[in-house]
């Protein structure tokens, strides 16, 4: 029985020791790990396991960490590339001409923080990492956008086109279309932008290549759309006296200045912008125009004949009517109330495209007469009449001047003066041959002019009989005096 109780002693004894052993060495490694990991956490120099761009700088401090990235990689970046394509078409560009850089010292800077930060127990941790699995850094780039703009200043001339609209004639009464072609345009933000991404994100050692932004611009006028005229929607002739040379003159320069004209659905015609300014420099003549209700000699006299039979054809075209003046006076070529005169500057006729198709317009002289025509797509059968009717007949009135130089009873009529009026025109609609609509157009007032009429004061000469018999007997004696002589 004691010898049991000796073993079972001693056993206790060796198992105590066996446990004080294991924890003094427990701590003695956890000291000896500790001070290993301070030492290794708190040393000058990156740890092992991380690199710049596939170069390994571990072990190194940050100024030969530094240095070894710049000697590997300059040769690399010098050479570094940027290659811009469009079609069978490329562009080649090194890091000098994008003004491309790389913060070396950042990188480095970044690696030597590795394993630096958080509490101690992660620093322990992403060392221990480091041993398993190495980390790799990249440099980060930087451009200078203005180089990249300044180099694709210099490629869109080599890219860009200007598109060329199609175009539309009427010969021998049959519309004539040219083709449209296709322009170029590169888009340089948003090229600049895929750039930006493709050299801030990729390798350091790729080459890069990026396909330009190219837009195709389509022309303002293409065959598609002119091909939708077909139809004459309106039609307007007028007659003009051709012994008025200057004015004759005038009104085929206008009519020629307005024949050919497109105008695209919502657009809006102005006689003056495609007229232009009335000038001699502009090939007008001198000719009567009215100035403040009378006929006086000025240059483009005569083009409102022109402008008054537009109108009367975007009438019955149905047209939006919307700047239009009427004359002081009734124009002779147009029924009163359906003209519409034009001064540069001062008064426009203008009207808008109201229908879903382009409209061209036709305007030509065939002896005396100057006729409009306006094309278009015409979808209502429909027949268009225009009337006009005065409301009131302003009288002139009439202002006497006596004049002391002309006799009594002598009368002449210095300015004939005119009666003034009071108009409303109408659109008469009708649809397979049935009036459908009356349409007021507008309501005019042509004002009237006071008749002069100058009469004399001037009384005549009453002749004196003893006057006369002096005069003879005067006469007689010096007759009688001269044959005396």
């Amino acid at each position: 029985m004691t010898i049991n109780k000796n073993e079972s002693k001693n056993k206790k004894k060796k198992k105590i020791q066996t446990i004080v052993i294991a924890v003094i060495a427990f701590i003695l490694f956890t000291s000896i790990s500790g001070l290993v990991s301070l030492m290794l956490i708190y040393k000058d120099s990156i740890y092992n396991g991380i690199y710049v761009e596939n170069i390994d700088i571990s072990g190194l401090n940050v100024v030969d960490a530094n240095k070894k990235i710049k000697k590997n990689l300059n040769s690399i970046l010098d050479n570094n590339k940027l290659i811009l394509k469009y079609k069978e078409e490329s562009w080649e560009f090194n890091s000098k001409d994008l003004g491309l850089k790389y913060d070396f010292l950042q990188a480095v800077n970044d690696a030597y923080l590795i394993g630096r930060r958080g509490s101690f127990i992660n620093r322990v941790h992403t060392m221990l990492n480091l041993q398993n699995e190495s980390h790799n850094i990249q440099i980060k780039a930087s451009l200078d956008i203005n180089k990249i703009n300044d180099l694709l200043n210099i490629i869109e001339k080599d890219i860009n086109q200007p598109s060329v609209d199609a175009s539309i004639k009427r010969v021998d009464g049959e519309f004539v279309i040219t083709e449209e072609t296709l322009g170029l345009k590169l888009n340089k933000e948003k090229t600049a932008e895929i750039i930006s991404e493709a050299l801030l994100n990729s390798n350091i050692y790729d080459v890069n290549e990026v396909k330009l932004v190219v837009e195709t611009i389509t022309p303002k006028y293409t065959v598609e759309i002119l091909s939708k005229i077909q139809n004459l929607l309106g039609s307007y002739t007028t007659k003009f006296n051709k012994s008025k040379v200057g004015r004759s003159y005038n009104v085929d320069l206008a009519s020629k200045s307005v024949n050919g004209t497109v105008l695209l659905p919502g657009e809006i015609f102005s006689f003056n912008d495609v007229v232009g300014p009335r000038t001699i420099k502009n090939g007008y003549k001198v000719a009567p125009v009215i100035f403040k209700g009378k006929l006086v000699d000025g240059v483009g006299g005569g083009i409102c004949q022109v402008s008054s039979t537009l109108y009367n054809s975007v009438l019955y075209s149905q047209l939006e009517v919307v700047e239009r003046t009427n004359h002081t006076i009734p124009s002779s070529y147009v029924p009163i109330g359906l003209d519409a005169t034009v001064s540069y500057g001062v008064l426009d006729f203008k009207f808008k495209n109201t229908s879903t198709a382009p409209i061209y317009i036709e305007s030509f002289i065939k002896d005396n007469k100057i006729t409009v025509n306006i094309y278009g797509e015409k979808k209502l059968d429909r027949e268009i009449k225009l009337t006009s009717r005065i409301d009131r007949v302003i009288k002139r009135d009439t202002e006497i001047i006596f004049d002391e130089n002309m006799f009594e009873g002598e009368e002449v009529i210095e300015e004939k003066g005119r009666d003034g009026y009071k108009v409303s025109s109408y659109m008469l609609i009708y649809e397979n041959g049935k009036f459908v609509e009356k349409k007021l157009i507008s309501k005019d007032y042509y004002r009237p002019s006071k008749e002069i009429i100058k009469k004399g004061l001037k009384k005549p000469i009453e002749q004196d009989n003893d006057i006369d018999n002096n005069s003879f007997n005067n006469d007689d004696s010096k007759n009688d005096l001269d044959i005396n002589n």
